[in-house]
């Protein structure tokens, strides 16, 4: 089913109704040959377009709602196409196979700019980055692996040269992701919009990987231009600006650090104290003794500084 529709997609997106997506397309920069790379597709605007073409194709409709591509329940008398307007994007396995779609909206007034498929037997978002399984050859090759927050910062940056880019899936990094980048890459890029909101995710990030930190094994954190996302530096600035930023990565420990000082006022000795205590218990939260240790020096010496 997850087959037959990205072909139907991909056809959509070539046919007279995929007009306004392959404009939408050209806008965003991207070539003929990343459209067929990633398998872009367009998802038409009728209720139930796909939903037929399966059906000739002889799939039934509790398949079709089973892979999530048909929206159906007890109070929907007739099931209809969940991607509706939308330019398509194929989430694969780590073997290329089409689990999931994403699907960015083509009407300003849609509900939801992205839409990801629903939880399915082929697809648990929260263990899944987009554009691993083309990213695993360059990554080990290129010694990292970027992680970027969207579909398009993906292809953009595929298409500047950085084939090493996968992006979680619409929600904050998870565990399983975590564990899938270092399947890639001992230390991975985790690169974020240089906005509030970007520094938010940073720090959400922080919680997340420190309790699995292991020797030889964290994150660093790459922060863009405020206002600028991958997508926007690759095509005003080029390759080099996007280099830029991943040159000027920074440890996991000096990102925990700045977390916490710039959450409050230690300008008295009982403040300071508190701040060493939450310190602590954060430290305290890394699983591994030999890297707990080395933080519990790192974060002292910072403080002293500080």
């Amino acid at each position: 089913v997850m087959e037959a529709s990205a072909r139907f997609f991909e056809e959509s997106l070539r046919s007279p109704a995929g007009a306004e997506a392959r404009r939408y397309i050209e806008k965003r920069g991207l070539s003929r040959g990343a459209v067929g790379e990633f398998r872009i597709g367009y998802a038409p605007g009728s209720r139930s377009a796909l939903k037929e073409h399966l059906g000739l194709a002889g799939f039934k409709l509790d398949e079709m709602t089973l892979s999530g591509m048909l929206i159906s329940g007890d109070d929907i008398p007739v099931a209809y196409d969940r991607f509706r307007n939308r330019v398509m994007f194929p989430i694969t396995d780590l073997k290329g196979r089409v689990i999931a779609f994403g699907g960015r909206a083509l009407d300003p007034e849609a509900p939801a700019k992205y839409l990801n498929s629903p939880e399915t037997p082929l697809f648990h978002k929260g263990h899944v980055l987009f554009n691993a399984q083309r990213a695993r050859g360059p990554a080990h090759d290129k010694g990292r692996i970027i992680a970027v927050e969207g579909y398009m910062d993906v292809v953009s940056l595929s298409e500047a040269g950085f084939k090493e880019a996968v992006a979680p899936l619409g929600t904050a990094l998870t565990e399983d992701q975590v564990r899938l980048l270092w399947r890639m890459s001992p230390e991975p890029i985790l690169c974020f919009d240089g906005d509030g909101a970007g520094r938010k995710a940073a720090f959400r990030a922080i919680d997340v990987l420190l309790p699995h930190l292991k020797p030889g094994l964290s994150a660093t954190f790459a922060f863009l231009p405020d206002g600028l996302d991958p997508d926007d530096l690759c095509r005003q600035q080029g390759p080099k600006a996007m280099e830029e930023v991943l040159s000027r990565t920074r440890p996991l420990a000096a990102m925990l650090f700045e977390r916490e000082w710039s959450s409050g006022d230690w300008s008295t000795p009982e403040r300071k104290a508190r701040l060493e205590h939450q310190l602590r218990g954060l430290v305290d939260r890394i699983g591994d003794a030999t890297v707990r240790a080395h933080y519990a020096r790192d974060i002292a010496g910072r403080l002293a500084e500080a």
